[in-house]
């Protein structure tokens, strides 16, 4: 059994919409709409617990009867981290794996969910990954210091993926250390508690809808898909 973590604690700020850009409406629907019902169509997720910003959890309840794969909504924290924990805190004992997603992913694809489901059976933590395409360049001073070598690197995204003890271990070793809010992503807290992340390659569409010219991105994105219907 597979429960998914969806976050959508965040304020949105750089977006500047005058709300979290998660319950910001595009077209007929919220943005975390279309992302549940993406990933409510997941053959590998059983389960949804919902994590909140905490403004909105009204909101966010009101989902469930339209997406009867959420078990429970629940706020978010201070941090990415936080918010993680306090979700895990409501994923059932017992679980086998626990995948961490952003609400402000509506566009992966359903077979990354399905493909990090598989890989879980023999690793512990997967995240996934997208080719960097342009030129890496390091800044100094608003000066180009150095171009990297790109082959070495890839672009961090969502979904990220975990067996449900070395969730469990990461976020309870983060937190008896207090370092649970200090650094600042769920998979360098795991490297940290000594597991190592493995990769899943997506190369493929997979927007977070950040600045405002991304929901202009996403706009046009949901009418395209709409129209093909």
């Amino acid at each position: 059994m597979t429960t998914l973590i969806l976050l959508a604690g965040g304020v949105g700020k750089r977006a500047n919409l005058g709300l979290p850009k998660q319950y910001f409406r595009i077209e007929e629907k919220m943005v975390i709409e279309y992302t549940l019902e993406n990933i409510s169509g997941v053959e590998a997720v059983d389960n949804i617990v919902l994590v909140s910003n905490p403004g909105f959890i009204e909101t966010g309840k009101s989902l469930m009867k339209a997406f009867p794969k959420i078990s429970t909504v629940t706020e978010g924290g201070v941090t990415r981290n936080e918010s993680i924990y306090n979700g895990f805190l409501k994923v059932p004992r017992g679980e086998e794996k626990v995948i961490v997603h952003d609400a402000v992913r509506p566009f992966t694809p359903r077979w990354v969910f399905e493909r990090m489901g598989e890989l879980l059976d023999e690793k512990e933590v997967v995240t996934t990954v997208n080719p960097i395409t342009g030129n890496l360049i390091e800044l100094e001073d608003e000066k180009v210091r150095e171009i990297h070598n790109r082959s070495r690197y890839a672009m961090g995204e969502s979904p990220t993926g975990y067996r449900y003890g070395a969730l469990k271990e990461t976020l309870e070793r983060a937190a008896r250390g207090g370092y649970l809010n200090e650094i600042p992503h769920d998979i360098l807290l795991a490297m940290k508690a000594g597991f190592d992340v493995h990769v899943l390659h997506c190369n493929c569409f997979n927007l977070k809808i950040t600045f405002r010219e991304d929901v202009k991105i996403a706009e046009a994105l949901i009418r395209i898909l709409e129209e093909r219907r």
